[in-house]
Formats: C-alpha cells, structure tokens, sequence
C-alpha cells in the first residue's frame, strides 16, 4: 500500500494535501481531547485513502495520443499507444520527449469539465443565451 502512495501523491499532490490536513486536524483534535471528532476524523483519512489505493493498485490506463498532422501525405505518423501503471510506468516520456500520465483521476477531471452546469441547473437554453452572450463579448459584437 505504501508503494501505491509514494507514487501516487507526488504525481497528484492535491490528494498529498488534504490528508496531510485530515492528519493535522486530527492531531489538533486528540491534542484538544475531542475523542469524538477525533475517531470522525481518522475514519475519513482511512477511508479516503482506502479509497485511492483501491482505485489505484493493480489498474493499468491506456490512451491513444494522435501524432500532429505533417502534410506529407506518405510518411504519415502512426497513433501512439501508452499504458500507465503504477508499478511498471507511471509516467511515460513519448518520441517527443513529453512526458504523459493518465489514471482514474484524469478520467473524473474530464468527465467533470465536459459538465455543463449551467445547463444542468437554469436548464438548456440557458445555457446557450450564456454561451451566445460569451461568444459575443470575446468578439466585441453589441449584445
């Protein structure tokens, strides 16, 4: 499980820090003696941890990078395949010297940012009177 953490939370070192904050809050609370927000708390470190290694260990991502289109139409680049681990290859460095990652916590950022919340809350059209209200200050269009 260390193994999973050590090369999980420097690559996402977001997660690293709440629960360096979770083990702060719950040193606070044990040094205040607040027994019962103390166990609250060490429950939630537990299972939030519990949580990553369990999404973490033994997967392996896989992802196409689609090489940049260079106009010779007969020495055309072939996709690129790169599968991550965290055991084997969790980062991985391309032809080009880029260096790639793709895990669980990517797949939920892109779900998340192809939300359109305006949408899912003041409804469709909305959402498009705002997006058509954006389109037009960017072009400097009268509204």
């Amino acid at each position: 499980m260390i193994e999973v953490f050590k090369v999980f939370y420097p690559t996402h070192y977001n997660f690293a820090a709440l629960s360096i904050l979770l083990v702060l809050l719950l040193i606070f609370l044990l040094s205040k003696k607040n027994f019962k927000w103390s166990i609250i708390v060490g429950v939630i470190l537990i299972a939030f941890n519990v949580f990553i290694y369990n999404r973490t260990a033994g997967k392996v991502w896989t992802i196409v990078i689609e090489p940049e289109e260079t106009g010779d139409a007969y020495n055309k680049p072939q996709p690129q395949e790169l599968s991550f681990s965290v055991h084997k290859n969790w980062k991985v460095t391309d032809d080009q010297g880029k260096e790639h990652h793709w895990c669980w916590v990517e797949t939920y950022w892109q779900k998340f940012a192809g939300l359109d919340l305006v949408s899912a809350i003041w409804g469709e059209n909305s959402s498009k009177k705002m997006m058509q209200a954006t389109e037009k200050r960017a072009t400097g269009e009268p509204q």
